[in-house]
């Protein structure tokens, strides 16, 4: 009866070191879920949580919210280059290529400023060297954070700049501008940091400078004159079969022509391309196979026309037979009708001339003799002239259309064909340098037919009577 007490003492206080300690770990957490773990408080920090790079890349302020492009600049200070004026126009910015521009943000950036990448239009300009942090100061006075990035052309973002900039009406392309932030495996997933407004993130690249524009027309035109600008009055595009022919009466080549034609292209191209690109190897392989085909159609076309006897031969041989070799010595001739004439005209009238008679014949004066000496010579040179003009008219040019397709029997086909060719690649040529910023790379049929084209031509001038 005395062990009863005992053991209920017992449960009662082994029930009540249990409910002690279940006390104590519930205290402690060994039993529930972990408490969170207070963060340090810091003057101004966000308890919201922090964003992720998949989420966003502003770090959130309590003041300022999320990061945001408050303007673009071309330097540390200056003028906005976003937006528009206070007149409502677009700003015509000159940051272009290879330049430099400056995103001005309502925050200082998170750290590792070079992790920041630049977009354009949405698209991310891939292979620009690492954004720098730097501060820029508004009219105002007041100094605010900025990335400044490097807009350099090279492999990995060439085909972005062409894009950008081919087809563009004018000299400046709107862009707007984003920023994104790489992960690390270097890939953004998408922009993050936009502008607070759309006008605050918007300018005009650049595509080419005035002065550039300039240079690059003077250059064009320059070549233009010197290769199509002297064809009226020189042979530069015609042929030669008679010296004695004046330039601007010789009969187009179309040879001559082919080859001028892809000479001033290609060459205006490529000045175009370097104003625009700064870039010298824009040259391709298939533009320097369309030189080479027209300058090997002229080369051959010139030796065939040196090889065979033709009409123009036999009219060269005549006319070197009267003294002239060269234009010149025709108009040595003309000069001199007009020398004698101008000395005829001079001379007393016939009434004053007339001489004493003697044996009953009349003696001429010296006058007299002149006088038909002179009338003798003005006609000889006069039928010089007559058969000159005889020999060289079937020689004359017809029209810069009908000289380079046609020969004595008319409108040929083989020389119709390679003209029609010519235009359309030109066509082409020129439509691809201004979409795309890079000569076209012409396939291997193409430059075939380019070739059996001007091969056909060849071929059919051994025939071909070149009158």
């Amino acid at each position: 009866m005395k062990k009863k007490p005992v053991t209920h003492k017992s449960v009662g206080f082994f029930l009540l070191i249990w409910c002690a300690i279940a006390a104590i770990t519930q205290a402690a957490g060994l039993n529930g879920p972990a408490l969170p773990p207070v963060a340090d408080a810091k003057p101004g920090a966000s308890s919201a949580t922090a964003p992720t790079t998949d989420d966003a890349v502003a770090v959130a302020t309590k003041d300022s919210g999320p990061a945001q492009i408050i303007g673009l600049v071309d330097g540390p200070s200056g003028v906005l280059i976003s937006g528009k004026d206070k007149t409502g126009n677009e700003i015509l910015s000159h940051v272009g290529l290879n330049g430099k521009l400056w995103v001005v943000l309502n925050q200082p950036v998170a750290p590792e400023p070079e992790k920041y990448a630049l977009f354009m239009n949405g698209v991310e300009v891939k292979g620009l060297d690492p954004a720098a942090f730097s501060s820029y100061q508004g009219e105002d006075g007041k100094s605010m954070g900025a990335l400044v990035f490097s807009l350099q052309r090279n492999q990995k973002n060439d085909t972005f700049w062409r894009d950008l900039m081919g087809g563009v009406v004018g000299m400046h392309v709107p862009v707007v501008i984003s920023l994104g932030k790489q992960t690390g495996d270097e890939k953004v997933t998408r922009p993050m940091i936009v502008g607070s407004a759309v006008a605050a993130a918007s300018f005009e690249f650049e595509v080419i400078g005035l002065w550039r524009l300039v240079a690059a027309l003077a250059a064009v035109i320059v070549v233009i004159s010197l290769v199509w600008g002297h064809a009226r009055t020189r042979t530069t595009l015609r042929d030669s079969y008679l010296p004695q022919i004046k330039p601007s009466q010789q009969t187009y080549s179309l040879a001559r022509w082919q080859m001028a034609f892809w000479f001033t292209l290609i060459f205006a191209a490529f000045v175009c391309l370097f104003v625009v690109l700064w870039d010298t190897n824009t040259i391709s392989s298939q533009a320097l196979a369309l030189m080479g085909i027209s300058g090997t159609t002229a080369l051959a076309a010139v030796e065939i026309d040196a090889l065979k006897d033709s009409p123009a031969d036999a009219a060269n041989r005549g006319l070197q037979a009267l003294g002239l070799k060269t234009y010149a010595d025709v108009q040595r001739v003309q000069q001199e009708i007009d020398l004698r004439k101008a000395e005829l005209a001079g001379l007393p009238p016939d009434s004053t001339l007339r001489g004493e008679p003697k044996h009953g014949k009349h003696t001429p004066s010296p006058l007299e003799e002149r006088r038909k000496q002179l009338q003798f010579e003005i006609q000889d040179r006069d039928n010089i002239l007559r058969t000159y003009i005889v020999k060289i008219q079937p020689f004359l040019t017809q029209g810069w259309f009908k000289d380079i397709t046609s020969d004595i029997n008319g409108t040929t086909i083989h020389r119709l064909q390679a003209l029609c060719w010519t235009l359309a690649l030109g066509a082409v040529f020129v439509i691809t340098v201004y979409r795309t910023l890079a000569m076209p790379d012409f396939n291997v049929t193409l430059l075939t037919l380019m070739g059996i084209s001007g091969a056909s031509y060849v071929g059919f001038k051994f025939p071909e009577v070149n009158s």
